[in-house]
């Protein structure tokens, strides 16, 4: 297979600097006649701001493929029963179900290019066929094979947020706090392993608190990452671990709420709480809630609105990951008949004004600086491919 050399020629990928005028990230659904990308809740606020415009970085930034729009549909959205609900990506196209997360979004991508086959375009019931264009994930598929791309987009990490409920009848905040504000990868296998109550709340001894697990909907890429990173699955999890009937999304604050004298903890991308916290993001859910060192060492410092992560957190094999910008192979494939240039340029990694770019230049008019802004870092992966 050749890949096209993805270099920057003329206008194949557009930067609006200073002047130009940015529209500004709305809560409505987009309709495009460009470029569509729907997927991860992690990487949404981010790619968002790329595609509607944004000064976040302290020059004026917006991204097109070869002078095609981009617009980008969040994993979730406010004001619908369970956040999903349905979309329509392209004019005149159909209405199919919101892809609410990493696996979700390669689904839809998957059936929006027809599959292995190339003929099977149903994602949900919906024949979505050219309907989605990119995909935005914060995990890599498992079936070895070509057909789509994962193009490094930078480097997140995975934490735990964490919230007390109000302390009555001589329970202890402050002790509850130090016993969960720093736990170890075995005690947090071990809570997410609990079979009931009293066992995951075993970190919580003497604090008069008791401690209840959360956990993500199962299309979350941060959720399978942070089972897999702590040696657990979907099978493994622990009869302690309340998922709400699969309906909790990532990356909301808002879910955790606890009782009187309980702790609710969840995993969530550290990125992204950094760019809710920093205000670069459109809202922030974490009011009132906290994230945890782990083992001693805490994601990011500072205090927001200007926290940064930390470099050696992020790029630890134990909770360091790359996200991704999804794209299908064929369409970055020079000598294939579906090559896009504007797909390519997209997700060209030497050029400053792609998706992807990480290179030397520090410009606020890069998307690397807008993308430092919403807590993510120089991606530690690389480009793979796989079938899913």
């Amino acid at each position: 297979m050749k890949l096209k050399r993805i270099v920057a020629f003329g206008a194949a990928v557009g930067v609006a600097l200073a002047g130009a005028g940015m529209a500004s990230a709305a809560n409505a659904d987009p309709i495009t006649d460009g470029y569509s990308i729907v997927g991860s809740d992690t990487l949404q606020d981010a790619v968002s701001a790329l595609a509607n415009g944004t000064t976040i970085s302290g020059a004026s930034v917006k991204v097109s493929g070869n002078g095609k729009s981009l617009a980008s549909w969040d994993a979730f959205t406010l004001g619908v029963a369970g956040g999903v609900g349905s979309i329509q990506t392209k004019a005149f196209g159909p209405v199919f179900d919101r892809p609410n997360g990493s696996g979700a979004g390669r689904n839809a991508l998957i059936a929006s290019i027809g599959g292995v086959s190339g003929s099977a375009f149903t994602y949900n019931s919906v024949n979505v066929k050219d309907q989605v264009d990119f995909a935005r994930s914060s995990s890599v598929g498992g079936t070895a094979g070509t057909l789509l791309t994962y193009v490094p987009f930078g480097q997140d990490a995975i934490g735990y947020a964490f919230k007390l409920g109000n302390a009555t009848g001589g329970a202890n905040a402050a002790a509850a706090t130090n016993a969960i504000n720093d736990l170890t990868k075995d005690q947090l296998t071990s809570i997410y392993s609990a079979t009931s109550g009293s066992s995951a709340s075993s970190v919580l001894s003497g604090t008069g608190f008791t401690l209840k697990p959360l956990g993500l909907q199962s299309s979350s890429g941060t959720w399978t990452t942070f089972l897999g990173k702590i040696g657990l699955s979907t099978t493994t999890l622990g009869a302690a671990v309340d998922t709400r009937s699969n309906s909790i999304p990532e990356n909301d604050g808002r879910v955790l709420t606890p009782a009187d004298n309980e702790i609710q903890i969840i995993p969530l991308s550290v990125a992204n709480y950094i760019g809710q916290s920093n205000g670069a993001a459109r809202i922030n859910t974490f009011s009132g809630v906290s994230v945890g060192a782990i083992g001693g060492v805490a994601a990011f410092t500072g205090t927001a609105p200007s926290l940064v992560p930390s470099t050696s957190y992020y790029n630890s094999a134990d909770w360091g990951r790359t996200v991704y910008i999804v794209v299908p192979t064929a369409k970055i494939t020079s000598d294939n008949t579906a090559y896009d240039a504007g797909v390519a340029a997209l997700v060209n990694s030497s050029s400053t004004s792609s998706l992807t770019y990480w290179g030397a230049s520090g410009s606020p008019t890069t998307t690397k600086a807008v993308k430092a802004k919403f807590g993510f870092g120089a991606p530690t992966g690389t480009v793979v491919t796989r079938n899913n």
